[in-house]
């Protein structure tokens, strides 16, 4: 037998993926659940994936693709966890992606405690003793600076405060979104009416804006 490969040298090589034989070759793992995790490896580090959406991309059904990311979930290459607002609701899931299980920071290797962020030159530290809520107003990302000019003018007051980890996923979440093909026309129409109609009880927090976003954009999520 003879195996024929795409060359991946020269001035002009294909996209390709490096990806660690171990998770491929993990017999505790299905074909399908290998498969998954090679696809979603394709994509960049902070992607969001949403079942619909894996469900574009490949004759898998629903149920078949729930199976397979319960298997990695429970050999440690996915970890689900529930991202929650100042109140303690939950309002999405994100999901961390490990190309190894050793990778997890509770398979025994050192965690760096309270890193550094750097986010528009400003620096941020996820120790909350010192920095527990963050001013969210210094965002440059222009998506951000849209939803604030319309808040300002229907609250009458700046953005409430985020923590660290929250502005950070409201930056993903909205280069997401980009991906998605979401332009700036569309964005602020869409804020736009989100204002227009927001009830006077409504605090206008752009994390619950953000998590019905896939509906007002049309995404398809599970």
């Amino acid at each position: 037998m003879t195996t024929h490969r795409v060359i991946k040298t020269g001035r002009h090589p294909p996209p390709f993926t490096r990806i660690d034989n171990s998770m491929l070759q993990d017999e505790r793992l299905s074909f399908k659940a290998r498969g998954l995790l090679a696809y979603m490896l394709t994509k960049p580090d902070h992607f969001r994936f949403y079942l619909d959406e894996l469900m574009n991309h490949t004759t898998e059904k629903k149920d078949s693709i729930r199976s397979g990311m319960k298997e990695l979930e429970q050999l440690g290459y996915v970890n689900r966890y529930p991202v929650k607002d100042a109140r303690g609701k939950i309002m999405s899931w994100e999901l961390d992606l490990y190309e190894s299980p050793s990778l997890r920071p509770e398979s025994g290797f050192p965690v760096v405690e309270n890193p550094t962020l750097v986010t528009n030159d400003k620096i941020l530290t996820n120790d909350t003793r010192l920095n527990k809520y963050i001013t969210f107003t210094n965002s440059e990302e222009s998506y951000v600076k849209t939803y604030l000019k319309y808040f300002s003018l229907k609250k009458k007051k700046q953005h409430m405060r985020v923590t660290v980890e929250q502005y950070q996923a409201i930056h993903e979440q909205i280069e997401q979104l980009k991906e998605y093909g979401v332009t700036p026309e569309e964005w602020e129409a869409e804020v736009r009416d989100h204002f227009e109609k927001l009830p006077k009880t409504n605090n206008g927090n752009i994390i619950a804006f953000l998590h019905a976003a896939p509906r007002r954009f049309e995404i398809m999520v599970e």
